[in-house]
């Protein structure tokens, strides 16, 4: 298995009559991916059918393209005469996130109290898409002592990926990008890749390069979609079924605790306080290739079916990068399968992956 992402930027100038020149920016993220399929199955390529799209949009007078950091594949600076500035940031996501829970988490950031319910979000357009808007300001002074800050975030689901654009700084000033923010939304436009083709072979069986496990034979592998690096079923009595999903993200992917309780979102589960509460439930087991794993398991209910579900979780930090496994569907099968899901990523050989 090979695994590369990275965010490309392409930089081209518009000219629009009357307007003089916009920035308009095209982010590629790419993947090459590779997922091996069971130990005795012929290697065959396979197609990624998701591919992730290039991003296109012009970019509103005033903003500053930055690096982007962890998992954000665009990063930009607004700032006014003034002085008062603002972060404006591009995230993608896969899909499964708790919505109150993602409303929370912001709300936290400003301070301010948790809700029981989500309240009604602002429809927008992303593109040619509608999205939300949330737009939260804090009652507290938390920039420096002297003002009260406001985030405004948009969060558009697309596919099994989960986009948000996210606007944070002192509250006047994000107030008054407010339409800049709406109007960069609308210019957005998703570009998909042609389908790229992979070739998948066991390591068991040829020692190849590009394989990185050792795939249980009652896995079947399936084309990894946005943000996959594999992806695999698990069959059981009655259509009970179970996936493995595999991901990787640069440096910290955002952290454990938030990726946890993208998890827990998923089965409805409140989300964990901070990072003293998830050292609590989350044991560690050591790796043979060196490091270390963290296993989480939760047990509640599935969001996208309403049926009871469990999931096993493991994060692992490897070589500058931080890779997801999760194993979640019909909790007999999971119980069945978690031994054989540690030794899957006990199995992995980390130097191959690039």
């Amino acid at each position: 298995m090979s695994f590369r992402k990275a965010a490309l930027l392409t930089l081209a100038a518009f000219a629009l009559a009357g307007c003089g020149r916009d920035d308009v920016k095209v982010y590629h993220v790419t993947k090459d991916d590779s997922a091996a399929p069971q130990q005795n199955q012929i290697a065959t390529p396979v197609p990624i059918e998701n591919s992730q799209p290039q991003l296109q949009f012009v970019l509103p007078n005033g903003w500053q393209e930055i690096a982007p950091s962890q998992m954000r594949v665009a990063s930009f600076s607004v700032t006014n005469a003034s002085g008062q500035n603002a972060d404006v940031g591009v995230i993608p996501l896969p899909t499964g996130g708790d919505e109150l829970a993602l409303v929370n988490m912001w709300r936290d950031q400003m301070q301010l109290p948790a809700l029981a319910n989500v309240t009604a979000a602002e429809t927008v357009s992303v593109g040619s898409d509608s999205a939300k808007l949330f737009d939260i300001a804090s009652d507290a002074l938390l920039i420096d002592g002297k003002f009260r800050a406001r985030i405004l975030v948009a969060m558009l689901a697309r596919g099994e990926t989960s986009w948000f654009f996210k606007m944070t700084g002192e509250d006047s000033f994000v107030a008054s990008q407010k339409p800049n923010f709406l109007q960069f939304l609308k210019s957005i436009s998703f570009v998909q890749s042609a389908p790229a083709q992979i070739v998948a072979t066991p390591a068991a069986q040829t020692g190849n390069a590009n394989s990185i496990w050792t795939i249980p034979a009652d896995w079947q592998q399936l084309p990894p979609s946005e943000f996959l690096v594999a992806k695999f079923s698990i069959a059981g009595a009655d259509s009970a079924s179970a996936q493995v999903n595999v991901s990787s993200l640069a440096g910290e992917g955002g952290g454990s605790l938030a990726n946890v309780n993208r998890w827990r979102g998923q089965l409805g589960l409140k989300p964990l306080k901070d990072e003293i509460e998830l050292a609590h439930i989350v044991p560690e087991m050591d790796l043979p290739s060196g490091g270390h794993l963290a296993i989480v398991d939760f047990t509640g209910t599935d969001s996208k079916t309403g049926k009871p579900a469990r999931l096993v979780g493991a994060v692992v930090p490897q070589n500058g990068q931080t890779w997801f496994y999760k194993l979640m569907g019909d909790g007999q099968i999971v119980a069945q399968q978690k031994d054989a899901f540690i030794k899957f990523i006990q199995s992995a050989n980390y130097s191959n992956a690039r």
